[in-house]
């Protein structure tokens, strides 16, 4: 009998096994397990440049001009390939020796700070970094063109630089200006293989040089990734090195521990945008999981609404570059071309005008950007059905055409456009609040599946639980209010069976069948900086075929939004699709005892 009972519990055990087993499969088979996950943070990457002990973070050198003939100083460790370096020259020295100095009292002997310009005997009657000598060309960075080549600081003085541990030395040259500074700042950035950095004067008679020069020079970093350089953002911009500050970007709000980003908007009397719908754009950046070195999340974005300009009823392209020649900046910056030069480093321009012209036709298109990756875009609010547009019309357009500056395209880093599971304001179908009216005004942060359209799964959905469109059967936008499960063929349930259709082709965007969508992750790879690409240059043009949604498209958009069929999915509430993994577990255990107890229940009747 024992033994009987001892075979009954094994038997037990196995079915108790052999049940959970079985649910284990039968739920596997039916409803699909899957662990619910928050959205992961994406840090962005910043700019910041590694460095080993071999290469210079900061170092200073003094230069004593007393230093025989050619007096010279080297940094004590190479420069870094590629990275960009600022250079700070500070203090006086005189060709003329001391006897020259006319403050007899107190000899400027060996300064090692910022030092006044003192009179002399050479032929401009000023001592220090802009004596009677020339001040030499330095092979380093062109702020203005963003180039590598020889540049004329604006200063004189025999003074030379070498970047190659002193093979070679830049070539002194006397500039067409006599600029007075006792600080000189300049950028250089190094090519090939890092070397020692060099400063020498070149002065037949050094003997009699008076006078030591500090020089100090600094791995000028981007450490925010903004495309603003740290020196910018701390101390502003002297475009003309000459000791003045032409942009104070620290007044303007920069941070150079947190993204920034600035644009200037002009507007056409009686087109000035609601400020409202500016700062909800502002607000989206501000809010953007988009990591800072500050360890505050988001972007400052920097929108300046300056000044009305003249109207025009219509905007060809030649009036905007015409208009923004004559408008760029404030009236005050307008009065120094540093300024306005230094202006164009920083920020992108955009214009709210009435209508755009393109070859003389109306383009009934309420907004357009010069490219991917540029400095201007146009607002043409009056093409909207009553002249302005909404709030929302506004803010979206403002934000779609920005992402383009920003280096967006329509389907993220493609061109392909109506994309399900991409769910930017990038993408028309979330441009604006018509088609899916909750749509959140965004860019995307890539986490929605893909998107096999041969090979569509409808238990998965766009992987998200937010609402999406799509192009279904018989011509017809369907849209559904949770992603986590589609059924993208409209046939009444979920299937098991994969479902192959072109979801994103549209009569006035179409695509080809059996494409594989995919979302992108807009937020971490916006291109923040401009300067040197070939759309920001003087002779850049609009791209006339980059013409965004007219009128008549955001009308049939709205007729679409009439018909739309909304599709609650058979299963979209996510109780059985996406299961929290405990809640899971305790449905087969439950079910597990229960099947077990059946058994143990029929055995005991049988044994009877």
């Amino acid at each position: 009998m024992a033994k009987t009972r001892e075979d009954a519990r094994g038997s037990c055990i196995k079915r108790f096994v052999i049940s959970v087993i079985l649910v284990l499969i039968l739920l596997a088979s039916c409803v699909p397990l899957t662990i619910s996950q928050n959205n992961e943070f994406i840090p962005v990457g910043n700019a910041s440049i590694s460095t080993s002990e071999q290469s210079i973070e900061s170092e200073t050198l003094w230069l004593d001009a007393h230093g025989g003939r050619y007096p010279s100083v080297y940094s004590s460790n190479p420069l870094m390939n590629g990275t960009t370096y600022l250079i700070t020259i500070e203090g006086t020295w005189s060709p003329w020796s001391a006897s020259n100095w006319t403050d007899e009292d107190d000899p400027p002997i060996g300064l090692f700070e910022e030092a006044p310009m003192y009179p002399s005997s050479g032929g401009t009657g000023r001592v220090g970094l802009d004596p009677f000598w020339g001040f030499a060309c330095v092979f380093g960075w062109d702020y203005a063109s963003e180039n590598m080549g020889w540049t004329s600081l604006p200063a004189k003085s025999a003074f030379r630089i070498s970047m190659d541990n002193g093979s070679s030395w830049s070539t002194s040259v006397r500039p067409s200006i006599d600029l007075y500074s006792p600080v000189h700042r300049y950028n250089v950035t190094v090519v090939g293989e890092g070397e020692k950095i060099g400063f020498r004067i070149i002065d037949a008679q050094a003997n009699d040089n008076y006078g030591t020069l500090k020089i100090v020079i600094e791995n000028d970093h981007d450490t925010d990734g903004d495309g603003l350089l740290d020196s910018w953002e701390k101390k502003g911009i002297d475009f003309d090195h000459d000791g003045n500050i032409d942009l104070n970007l620290s007044a303007l709000g920069a941070d150079w521990e947190h993204k920034d980003i600035f644009v200037e908007a002009d507007y056409m009397n009686g087109k000035r945008p609601n400020p409202e719908a500016i700062e909800d754009v502002e607000a989206v950046f501000s809010s953007a999981r988009v990591s800072n070195p500050d360890n505050i999340e988001g972007i400052n974005l920097h929108v300046l609404i300056d000044e009305g300009v003249p109207w025009k009823e219509f905007v060809s392209f030649a009036d905007y570059y015409d208009l923004k020649n004559k408008y760029l900046g404030t009236q005050e910056e307008r009065l120094n071309n540093n300024s306005i030069q230094a202006k164009m480093m920083v920020y992108r321009y955009c214009l709210f005008a009435n209508k755009l012209s393109i070859n003389g036709v109306d383009a009934r298109c309420p907004g357009v950007a010069e490219g991917i990756v540029c400095d201007d875009f146009i607002l043409a609010f009056g093409a909207f059905s009553d002249g302005i547009g909404s709030r929302d019309d506004q803010a979206a357009v403002f934000m779609h055409e920005l992402g383009h500056a920003l280096g967006l395209g329509h389907g993220g880093d493609t061109s392909n456009n109506y994309k399900p599971n991409y769910l930017s304001i990038m993408n028309y179908a979330f441009q604006y609040n018509i088609l899916v009216p909750t749509r959140p005004m965004d860019y995307s942060y890539g986490n929605c599946i893909a998107l096999d359209e041969s090979n569509l799964d409808e238990y998965k959905g766009i992987g998200q639980d937010q609402a999406t469109v799509w192009l279904g059967p018989n011509n017809t936008i369907y849209r559904d209010p949770n992603g986590m499960t589609i059924d993208w063929d409209y046939s009444g349930w979920i299937d098991n069976r994969s479902v192959k259709m072109n979801v994103n082709n549209r009569s006035d965007c179409l695509s080809p069948t059996g494409q594989l969508l995919e979302d992108f992750n807009d937020w971490a790879n916006l291109v923040y900086k401009f300067r040197g690409t070939p759309l920001s240059a003087a002779s850049a043009f609009f791209d006339d075929y980059h013409i965004e949604l007219t009128t008549d498209q955001i009308e049939q958009m709205r007729q679409d939004a009439a018909n739309i069929i909304v599709v609650d999915s058979p299963i979209a509430d996510g109780s059985s699709t996406n299961l929290p993994i405990e809640a899971a577990l305790a449905i087969v255990a439950i079910a597990a005892i229960g099947i077990s107890a059946v058994f143990v229940v029929m055995r005991r009747r049988k044994n009877r």
